[in-house]
Order: structure tokens, then C-alpha cells, then sequence
């Protein structure tokens, strides 16, 4: 007995041939949404590394340079607390010590917080992910040691008592405290060095024009001691020599 399989419509070969349209138009509708999903994701990262570039350039940014700006200032300051805490007038501390006013601020990440919970760090590549981590790793530092800062400035100022001379432990306690916020200062300078540094890397600078008005405003309130930041410059934090003595302490 024969068995007579079906014969197609049109033929086997124009049944291969309706096949194959059907195949190939499948894998151009797949093609064009992989292309169409390719090219929203390069949207979200891109929106996402501009959010992440005006947080830097135009928030955090400004706050590690203006520290740069008046690190040396600070430094005077506090080192004049510290070595003239067993020489100088009483009066002379207590208004030494009233001045030492460090500018306490916020350190922002929201951009980076968003990344960081949405799927748009997966598909920024793990390079691209590493380098933005970089300046936003210090945050957290940078956040601490301004808390630790403020606290030490209160501690500093009732040192001494508001009137009279101090005690021998009074004058201990004031060049304790001096001497921690000088530390405090260094570290400042150096971290914010390095963040300022990270930052050139992804292109998202500090502003001229705020660079200008900063420099402007803290010569103004500091006088010669500011220093402008080479922004350029190998931090010295970063250099390998860094590991055998800590550039915080001076």
C-alpha cells in the first residue's frame, strides 16, 4: 500500500520560500528591537552620567576645591592655636579659637544612588561603572570627616574657660584638639584632591567661572594663603610613596 503525503498548495518550494519570509522577518523584527532596547539604554546612561556629572561639577565639586582653595589658611589657623597654646595671651586664644570656623558641608549622591539601584549601572560596562565609583567612594569619608570636624571645633572653643586664665589641663586639651583638627585639615586637602582628580577623568570639572569666584571670595575673606589647585597634578595621595608615610601628617 502507498501512502501519498499531502502535496503543499503552491508546492515545496514555494512553501520554503513563504518559510523563509516568515524567518527572516522574524529575525528583523528581533534585530530592530534589540536595536531599539540598545539604543534606550545608551539613552538612560547617557541621561544618567550628565545627572552624575552636574552633581560633581556643579555640588560636591566645588566644595573639595574651595577646601583646597583655603587648606593652607586652615592649617595656619590651627597650627597658630596649637604651638601658641602655652605662650600666647589667654584673651589672644579665646578669640583665636572663635575664628577657626572650617565651612561645614553636605557631600551629595543622589545621581550615583540611582545607578546604583536601577539596572542602568549594568549597562554602563564594568569600566565605565569602576571610574564613576571613583570620585563617589569618598563621600562617605568626606561626610564623616565634616561631622568629626564640626565636633572637634565645638570641643576646641570650651577648651578654655570664658574668662581667667587656664589651667595647665585646659592648655593640654586646647593643643590636643588643635592638633587633631589640623590633622582633620590635611586629610581634607588630600581627599579632596584625589576626588577633584577621578573627576578630570570623567570630564566633569569644576566650572571656570566658579573656580574664579571661589578663588575671588576666599582671598577676600583669607588673604595670601589660598592656594589655587593644579587641578592637572598628580595628587599627592596618589603617588606611590604615599604608601610608606601618609601625606596627612606634616
Amino acid at each position: 500500500m502507498h501512502v501519498h503525503l499531502p502535496k503543499p498548495l503552491h508546492g515545496w518550494r514555494e512553501f520554503a520560500g513563504e518559510v523563509g519570509i516568515i524567518v527572516v522577518g522574524v529575525l528583523i523584527a528581533l534585530a530592530a528591537e534589540q536595536l531599539v532596547d540598545a539604543w534606550q539604554w545608551r539613552e538612560k546612561t547617557g541621561h544618567a552620567e550628565d545627572a552624575m556629572r552636574i552633581e560633581l561639577a556643579d555640588d560636591d565639586g566645588p566644595q573639595a576645591y574651595a577646601r583646597e582653595l583655603i587648606g593652607a589658611c586652615l592649617d595656619k589657623e590651627i597650627t597658630r592655636i596649637r604651638d601658641g597654646a602655652d605662650t600666647a595671651p589667654p584673651d589672644q586664644l579665646r578669640k583665636w579659637t572663635a575664628a577657626y570656623a572650617p565651612p561645614f558641608r553636605t557631600w551629595d549622591s543622589e545621581a550615583w544612588k540611582i545607578v546604583v539601584a536601577s539596572d542602568i549601572g549594568s549597562h554602563m560596562g564594568a569600566e565605565r561603572l569602576i571610574a564613576w565609583s571613583a570620585p563617589y567612594r569618598f563621600l562617605p569619608q568626606l561626610t564623616e570627616e565634616d561631622q568629626r570636624e564640626a565636633r572637634l571645633v565645638i570641643t576646641l572653643r570650651a577648651d578654655l574657660p570664658p574668662s581667667g586664665n587656664p589651667s595647665p589641663s585646659d592648655l593640654k586639651a586646647l593643643r590636643l584638639d588643635a592638633a587633631q583638627l589640623r590633622l582633620t585639615n590635611r586629610r581634607f586637602i588630600n581627599t579632596s584632591q584625589l576626588m577633584l582628580a577621578r573627576m578630570n577623568v570623567l570630564n566633569a570639572q569644576v566650572p571656570e567661572t566658579i573656580q574664579r569666584r571661589l578663588t575671588g571670595e576666599a582671598r577676600a575673606m583669607y588673604g595670601d594663603c589660598v592656594a589655587i589647585p593644579d587641578l592637572k597634578a598628580k595628587p599627592g595621595a596618589g603617588l606611590l610613596s604615599a604608601n610608606l608615610r601618609s601625606p596627612s601628617v606634616q
